[in-house]
């Protein structure tokens, strides 16, 4: 079982919670991306507002009715959050060894698509460089990245998130997609991505 609960903060103390439980193949653990948003144009972090809050729930109420409609088929609708097949390997591949390589890179990207198990990159990942992001442990399972992404000269909507392996291409391990949040140059997206183990 897989949750997604998407926190957005409103003038960075209180917080709006939707959480949507969605029935993943072969997923054992649950996956989030949450975000803040800076403008350089006011110099304050801000909410998303709630025209953005009404768009991103009936966006996600609309992904879980297509679910329940095609419960039998093969068909699977994507979640806003997915631990990625590749992510699951790459963590199969921590734990014998084979890699030496961590999640801690996070990029954003602007195109359309909803995140699916089987994705391995970005849906049109943007120009700016992927930061690092700080890697923490809040619970003994759970891992969490916190990664700030600043928006260059170009205005831009950041569409999706993730945690990857490199600063370019590598593993994506976390994808997230979202209702667009429209950048001005300066401005900036404060992610957290967690993993939980269940």
């Amino acid at each position: 079982m897989a949750k997604l609960s998407l926190f957005l903060p409103q003038n960075c103390l209180n917080k709006i919670m939707f959480k949507f439980i969605a029935n993943s193949t072969n997923l054992n653990g649950k996956a989030r991306v949450s975000m803040k948003v800076f403008r350089a144009k006011t110099g304050k972090w801000e909410g998303l507002g709630l025209w953005w809050n009404i768009k991103q729930f009936f966006r996600e109420a609309g992904i879980q009715l297509l679910n329940i409609i095609t419960f039998k088929s093969d068909k699977k609708w994507g979640y806003a959050t997915v631990l990625t097949q590749a992510g699951e390997e790459f963590i199969v591949d921590k734990l014998d060894e084979t890699v030496q390589t961590t999640g801690d890179y996070i990029g954003w990207g602007t195109g359309a698509g909803t995140a699916a198990k089987e994705d391995t990159i970005l849906f049109t990942e943007a120009a700016e460089t992927r930061v690092t992001g700080t890697r923490t442990q809040p619970v003994a399972d759970k891992i969490r990245w916190v990664g700030t992404l600043t928006c260059n000269a170009t205005p831009k909507t950041i569409t999706n998130a993730g945690n990857l392996t490199a600063t370019t291409a590598g593993t994506l391990i976390v994808h997230g997609d979202f209702t667009g949040v429209a950048l001005a140059a300066g401005d900036k997206i404060e992610f957290t991505i967690d993993i939980e183990i269940t």
